[in-house]
């Protein structure tokens, strides 16, 4: 779709708008290059009552440039109904570590190209994303940062999974800032919810493959929720710390130390029979992360990228969590060590070991 085609669509057409619940449209957010996510959707600026906040409008113009205009708009509005439900219930559990939705609806845009309508919802309005802070931080690496919002974002991820519901799609993009030393987790649009069907809940892999955990990359569906879904989570916050230390991803580091076809786009047998070998190249790569760590932060961290990214389903997580009954994928003790890792490191630990 051109850029003129999309200024005439009606999720193009809200700035200066007043909304059913007094927000006033006051600025329009611009894509930037580097962005990962669903290109379905724009992003505003609203404010009320001295209050700013960030809007996302569904741009269902997107289903008529797709030839099936008819299901791409079924799918479209199943998918944001689904989003607005597991919000909802984040609200209602008082999840202080998962973005707040304020408020959603629908706004209808005369003269507007195509559907006049547009479903939007509100958001609480973060300063930046772990990426953007990351690309601020200066010669010295901030290691309180850095171990506090692993601490928000694996405690995010433990709220959410205590409702049964998995994010699926955890990376830095998605782990907003609200200054320096508060962090939440956003965007459930690819999430899951333990006995609901969502309506992504057919593929297998929802998030973004950049990121994925190897099991999802080389297809292999596990019927068991927690093991398909919860252990997606847990790879992926393990991921994100490699990418906090390193820049790099688990994924990434992963296939660059198999050979071309081991790759999931060349192998042609099951998982199982390709894991001796991304376990290996597995290893190598958290040798290579070990390496670029001053030992005392390596002592500390390594294990937990070790236990978090493991290769293999069955073996992922705290040890402890898996040798006991219950949830084998429980996120608890990981958020009790973030936190004594960031304590530890706004005394100056670290600074002073490194």
């Amino acid at each position: 779709m051109s850029s003129r085609e999309e200024s005439r669509s009606a999720a193009h057409s809200l700035l200066g708008r007043e909304l059913p619940e007094g927000w006033q449209v006051v600025e329009k957010v611009e894509r930037p290059p580097d962005a990962t996510g669903s290109r379905f959707s724009v992003g505003y600026i609203v404010q009320r009552d001295g209050t700013r906040a960030f809007l996302k409008a569904l741009d269902y113009s997107f289903a008529f440039a797709s030839g099936d205009a008819a299901r791409v708009l079924e799918a479209m509005t199943s998918a944001y109904n689904f989003e607005v439900d597991v919000l909802e219930r984040c609200a209602a559990s008082r999840m202080n570590r998962v973005v707040t939705v304020l408020g959603h609806g629908e706004v209808v845009v005369e003269g507007a190209d195509g559907v006049p309508n547009v479903s939007y919802l509100i958001f609480e309005l973060a300063e930046g994303d772990v990426r953007h802070a990351l690309d601020s931080i200066g010669s010295i690496f901030d290691y309180a940062w850095a171990f506090r919002t692993l601490h928000h974002a694996t405690t995010g991820l433990w709220q959410l999974h205590g409702q049964g519901i998995a994010h699926q799609d955890l990376k830095p993009s998605n782990v907003l800032t609200f200054g320096r030393n508060s962090s939440k987790l956003a965007d459930l649009g690819r999430a899951s919810r333990r006995g609901v069907a969502a309506p992504h809940e057919g593929l297998n892999l929802a998030g973004d493959p950049a990121y994925a955990p190897p099991e999802l990359l080389y297809g292999q569906v596990d019927p068991d929720w927690s093991k398909r879904r919860q252990a997606c989570d847990t790879y992926l916050l393990g991921s994100l710390a490699i990418f906090i230390f390193s820049g790099a991803t688990a994924t990434a580091a992963i296939l660059a130390f198999l050979d071309d076809d081991l790759h999931p786009d060349a192998w042609g047998d099951s998982y199982i029979a390709v894991l001796p070998y991304v376990r290996v190249a597995f290893d190598q790569a958290v040798g290579e992360f070990e390496d670029s760590l001053s030992e005392h932060v390596a002592a500390r961290l390594v294990p937990i990228v070790q236990q978090l990214c493991d290769p293999d389903p069955d073996l992922r997580g705290h040890p402890r969590a898996r040798s006991q009954r219950g949830n084998s994928y429980s996120l608890e003790r990981y958020v009790a060590e973030f936190d004594l890792l960031a304590r530890r490191a706004e005394i100056g630990y670290f600074k002073d070991v490194a």
